[in-house]
């Protein structure tokens, strides 16, 4: 599909001197949307309003660090309610948005994850033939995870060797926090962003048995970054264990997590020492693959 090119950039127009047309101040960069999206008038190519106010209310609902209101996305867009309230409703009708019903405040919902999918494509594609590696050394599930939002949600997942196996769905998502993967993720995160959560979700339970304290999770995180992966037993789902290991990009930051997930009768705690090196060298052999240099993350 042909796209229209302009000068203009993803940035705030607040950074180029405001909209001139008194639009919103989250505008967006023309040149990344298809002409379809786009009014002619005559040789001009003019932007189509609702589309434009609807994806300034979209990236800045994606770029909060914590649920918006309404009043919050109608003075931070520019955009009365009445049209906030009608754009949020479409938006959350394609599960672009989520609702709380009862804050009444608004998140990502799980359709941004089909936005995303070219890019995961390619993680996926890169980490597939390390992940069917690290299953066949040791003939237990695994999965490749990446943090969403207040969640995190499987991309990619292949079956144990054995008929008893716990398989995670791809596409499915817990809290960000929660498991050995939420361990990790959450352990290489920037601190205000980790203790924004923190204060957010109280780190609630998945599972009502497996209480989470504040004080001990802070402090296995800190083991994590230590040992360079996380450890957890029924902290998700009864009878299973799981190992996980991080996976980051060229710039030193975490983008996915490879998770071994089994049943608790099989992966004892022996087992899982055993194997945590083969998911640790999996996630750093994925990292590799996607330009991470561990010594010059070392000097950063």
């Amino acid at each position: 599909m042909d796209a229209v090119r302009t000068d203009a950039a993803l940035e705030p127009a607040s950074s180029r001197g405001g909209d001139s047309r008194g639009g919103p101040p989250w505008r967006i960069g023309y040149d990344l949307l298809p002409v379809s999206l786009f009014e002619t008038r005559g040789s001009a190519v003019i932007p189509v309003r609702a589309v434009e106010r609807a994806i300034s209310i979209l990236f800045m609902v994606a770029g909060s660090d914590e649920p918006l209101g309404l009043t919050e996305i109608s003075r931070g867009t520019k955009i009365d309610k009445a049209t906030a309230l009608r754009l949020l409703f479409t938006l959350e009708e394609a599960d672009l948005v989520r609702r709380d019903p009862k804050s009444r405040r608004y998140t990502v919902g799980p359709g941004v994850w089909r936005l995303t999918s070219a890019w995961r494509s390619d993680l996926r594609s890169v980490s597939l033939r390390h992940l069917e590696a690290l299953r066949q050394a040791t003939e237990e599930s695994v999965s490749l995870v990446c943090p969403r939002g207040l969640d995190r949600v499987v991309v990619l997942a292949l079956d144990a060797l054995h008929e008893l196996c716990i398989v995670p769905s791809v596409g499915s998502a817990v809290p960000i926090y929660a498991g050995a993967s939420g361990r990790v993720i959450m352990a290489y995160m920037p601190e205000e962003e980790r203790n924004k959560i923190i204060e957010m979700t109280r780190l609630k339970p998945v599972n009502p048995h497996k209480i989470i304290d504040k004080q001990s999770f802070l402090k296995s995180l800190e083991a994590v970054r230590h040992h360079g992966y996380a450890t957890s037993i029924g902290e998700v789902t009864l009878g299973s264990t799981a190992l996980a290991a991080p996976v980051f990009d060229a710039t030193g930051s975490l983008v996915a997590v490879v998770s071994l997930r089994g049943p608790e009768i099989r992966l004892t705690p022996e087992r899982m020492t055993q194997m945590a090196p083969l998911v640790v060298e999996a996630g750093m052999a994925i990292s590799r693959d996607i330009g991470f240099s561990p010594q010059e993350a070392k000097s950063a």
